[in-house]
């Protein structure tokens, strides 16, 4: 077979995976949910050299998402914003154009979310790297996080959400903590762009999550 073929052969394969993610129902105690949102900003969405329809689509079902577990009785302070906030010098430029400077447009929570009542009341960390883990904040709120879920959404879904869920689900993992990693593919996506297919990228590393030990849903309900 020659590469072609098995590419192809895996894409098929892929596709047919997505189609037959289920919803999943959650019957864990609100209190005990958390939700981590990374970089569901302005400079990913609608502003800038990284902004992306694709990623701005997923902006209705995460704030739908967060508004439902919190009529749920998850309390506000469970839910965590991880945003870009990237000096002027950040070494990151090297690999990316330029993107959500500290205190610009850019690195600003998207409308929809800074519109949720409870925004104020939501853990916001910020980080200057795809990787959340390298945050100090970010560290600190996962030393002290103690729960029986946790959900995570974002984009994108093959750099900032995929170091996310690993890292959350490898963490859980060594630090033997039974808690489950979730990630609904409704609520996170990744861009197009020339040598990045983003159907294929989505795919593929939801599927190497899941081979990974996150929970790969369509959608989640509470």
């Amino acid at each position: 077979m020659t590469l072609q073929e098995q590419a192809r052969q895996q894409a098929d394969l892929l596709q047919g995976w997505l189609e037959q993610l289920n919803d999943l129902t959650l019957s864990t105690p609100p209190e005990r949910v958390a939700l981590v949102c990374v970089d569901l900003i302005e400079g990913f969405t609608r502003r800038g050299a990284l902004a992306s329809p694709r990623v701005a689509a997923i902006i209705p079902r995460i704030t739908d998402l967060i508004r439902s577990l919190l009529d749920c009785g998850v309390p506000a302070s469970n839910i965590v914003l991880v945003q870009d906030a990237h000096p002027q010098d950040a070494k990151e430029f090297a690999a990316y154009p330029p993107h959500c400077v500290a205190g610009t447009p850019e690195a600003e929570a998207v409308a929809e979310l800074r519109a949720l009542p409870e925004f104020s009341s939501f853990r916001h960390v910020q980080k200057n790297s795809i990787a959340s883990h390298t945050s100090p904040e970010f560290q600190a709120w996962l030393a002290e996080a103690d729960f029986d879920a946790v959900i995570a959404v974002g984009d994108v879904t093959d750099l900032c959400l995929y170091t996310l869920a690993l890292h959350l689900v490898t963490y859980g993992m060594a630090q033997q903590k039974d808690w489950r990693v979730i990630v609904p593919e409704e609520g996170v996506q990744t861009w197009d762009a020339p040598g990045h297919p983003g159907d294929l990228y989505h795919a593929l590393f939801l599927h190497q999550l899941e081979r990974n030990g996150v929970e790969v849903v369509r959608r989640v309900r509470c």
